[in-house]
């Protein structure tokens, strides 16, 4: 049998390097989707407490540091994600001394590095939502009981009416999250929550531009 030509050989060779290239690629496009990232404690605060979860997540997960301690100021934690859970992150970091701060919906497949400026700045933010036109009583209802929550009522102080359920036909899990999305403006509100074993909870004049989170047990 002859031998092939050096030039065929050569396209045999490519065509077989364009064939690994290709069954390759899908495997490193699913890891791009790999929300893992570097968190960079620039605070001049300790942090304590670290909690982070996919976006659509109702539920924070368990405290970062609670087996490495506290992260000081300057230094930084790898934080590994699960792959099913996309890019799509939110953060929740207690700080020594009782402060706490939110981040939602950061993209850690395209910032690695999430960098905890100074807490103080979260501190002026809320001070500007604690009322008159404009202030934002959103909030976030942390559900700990073991029973799942059936109704959630937020009503404005001054009102006589509960109004609508906040969840519509959906529930609530046990030991879930939830943000309850409020129309700006008043900031003093009653709230009432009724669980799925018929318990219920309610809570009188909260100044809801003041706290970000809520927690029912």
């Amino acid at each position: 049998m002859p031998r092939p030509a050096p030039f065929l050989l050569s396209a045999l060779g490519l065509a077989g390097l364009l064939a690994a290239f290709l069954s390759a690629a899908p495997a490193q496009a699913a890891g791009d989707q790999d929300g893992s990232f570097n968190l960079v404690n620039r605070s001049n605060r300790v942090i304590e407490r670290l909690y982070a979860s996919p976006l659509d997540s109702n539920d924070w997960g368990d405290n970062r540091l609670s087996s490495r301690g506290p992260l000081a100021n300057g230094a930084n934690l790898p934080v590994r994600m699960a792959p099913e859970g996309g890019c799509r992150t939110d953060l929740r970091i207690g700080f020594e001394g009782g402060l706490v701060e939110e981040r939602r919906d950061i993209d850690t497949c395209q910032d690695r590095d999430v960098v905890i400026g100074t807490p103080e700045r979260t501190g002026a933010r809320q001070a500007q939502r604690q009322g008159g036109k404009g202030s934002d009583p959103s909030f976030t209802l942390r559900n700990e009981a073991n029973s799942p929550v059936r109704e959630i009522y937020a009503s404005p102080s001054n009102e006589d009416d509960w109004g609508q359920d906040q969840l519509g036909r959906e529930t609530l899990r046990a030991h879930g999250r939830r943000t309850i999305r409020l129309p700006s403006g008043e900031c003093q509100y009653d709230l009432r929550i009724v669980w799925e074993d018929g318990r219920s909870e309610e809570r009188r004049d909260v100044n809801l531009c003041a706290t970000r989170e809520l927690t029912f047990r």
